[in-house]
């Protein structure tokens, strides 16, 4: 009999046992009415797994297990979780419930019971979802200062070491950084001509609005504060011209990424142009930060448009003709922007921020992901009204508006018919 049986160990007790039974059982509130018939009822989720299994205890020529089944028994009055072995689940932690025991002692062996109850896997708690445009804009304001200290760092590899002064000097702001860097050396004032020179193709008279991230931010009244400040705040209004698509999150990101291409392009073709040593160096040091600034401006914008799409999915009473994003369009986006951000991080390695920017859309993403997969497509032979299609497979009728959102081939909601998505309860 011995070879047929399971081997496992409960609270550090060898057990050779046979499985008898594994409880799997809802947790059904039953709520009872005068003078109706039935009842309500509410699932209030599982209860307790519970496994009852028999152990064989016994003293032979080859093992004394008798005296096992007695330390056994003394487990009763342990208060704390005891750790049971199964062949099947592994370790288990939990309590013993109740032993059943039939013994004999003129023969030395004995049969136990065991009813285990499982403890609880982790502490239930509430589902959050990080708060990504925070996150975000916390990064963005942080990348601001690491930009300008990477620029400068990469300047001064340019400029010769005698003129390190030119990138801690103070500015004045109504002045061109050229006519400022007069007294250093002839190479340094090349530099300063080219990089300024480039900042006119992106830098423009930019009104940020008084209640935007970049009207907050003030820069150091340097030659770096001021480029990363002008790269930020012409990206500000490019941001701004493509707002028109806003209701229309994924062709909105297309666009800016278009915009940025373009902007990128431009610098590209002023740094080609460019002869001397020391202008092509500064030239390359220019398109490389207008990458780094593009990532951080896409990353602020998608982070922006994350927190704008899951609004419009939660309420979309209060959505009007917002475009709630589809898992390929939310997929296309997180795409674009980490494209991005990847090639910042190629290019400027130093910048913590970038990383945190990369890692806080991927767990929205991510836990959107699962939130919105919780769908299956059904076929409607009829034309139905869509609140009857939600109460037909278990919704409540405000869903109707979500579902809307989702499935855009429906023209109109009254005469829904065909192949129609809906959440899964």
């Amino acid at each position: 009999m011995a070879a047929e049986l399971n081997t496992g160990a409960l609270a550090g007790i060898p057990l050779e046992m046979e499985m008898l039974d594994d409880s799997f059982a809802s947790a059904i509130a039953r709520y009872d009415y005068p003078f109706a018939d039935g009842a309500d009822l509410e699932d209030m989720g599982q209860r307790a797994h519970m496994i009852r299994v028999r152990a064989y205890f016994y003293d032979n020529a080859e093992k004394e297990t008798y005296d096992d089944h007695l330390a056994l028994i003394s487990l009763l009055s342990d208060r704390e979780l005891v750790d049971f072995e199964h062949p099947k689940y592994g370790l288990l932690k939990g309590k013993i419930e109740e032993l059943n025991v039939r013994h004999d002692d003129r023969q030395r062996c004995a049969e136990v019971d065991i009813t285990f109850v499982e403890q609880m896997r982790g502490t239930i708690e509430p589902a959050t979802r990080p708060a990504v445009l925070a996150t975000v804009e916390e990064a963005y304001v942080a990348g601001q200062e690491e930009q300008a200290a990477a620029l400068r760092e990469d300047l001064l590899e340019v400029i010769p070491v005698t003129d390190a002064g030119a990138m801690t000097q103070v500015l004045d702001a109504a002045a061109t950084m050229l006519s400022q860097v007069q007294g250093f050396s002839a190479t340094c004032r090349a530099v300063v001509g080219t990089v300024e020179t480039m900042l006119g193709t992106a830098e423009a008279a930019v009104t940020a609005p008084a209640d935007s991230l970049q009207s907050t931010l003030t820069y150091a009244l340097t030659i770096p504060g001021r480029v990363v400040g002008s790269l930020a705040g012409a990206l500000e209004k490019t941001a701004r011209l493509c707002d028109s698509l806003r209701n229309a999150p994924a062709r909105f990101v297309e666009s800016l990424d278009l915009a940025m291409t373009d902007l990128e392009d431009a610098f590209g073709e002023l740094a080609d142009a460019l002869t001397g040593s020391s202008d092509a160096e500064s030239g390359e040091v220019m398109k490389t930060h207008l990458r780094v600034a593009c990532a951080q401006r896409m990353a602020l914008e998608a982070a922006q448009v994350f927190e704008e799409d899951q609004a419009a999915f939660t309420d979309p009473d209060n959505a009007e003709d917002y475009d709630v994003l589809t898992l390929p369009e939310l997929e296309r986006v997180l795409a674009i922007v980490r494209l991005r951000l990847e090639r910042a991080v190629e290019a400027a390695r130093e910048m913590g921020s970038l990383k945190t920017m990369a890692k806080a859309l991927l767990e929205h993403v991510n836990a959107v992901r699962l939130e919105r997969e919780k769908m299956q497509e059904v076929s409607l032979d009829n034309p139905l009204p869509l609140h009857l299609v939600c109460l037909r497979y278990g919704l409540a009728c405000t869903d109707a508006e979500r579902l809307l959102k989702v499935n855009r081939g429906i023209r109109n909601p009254n005469f829904t018919s065909g192949e129609v998505l809906v959440y899964v309860r």
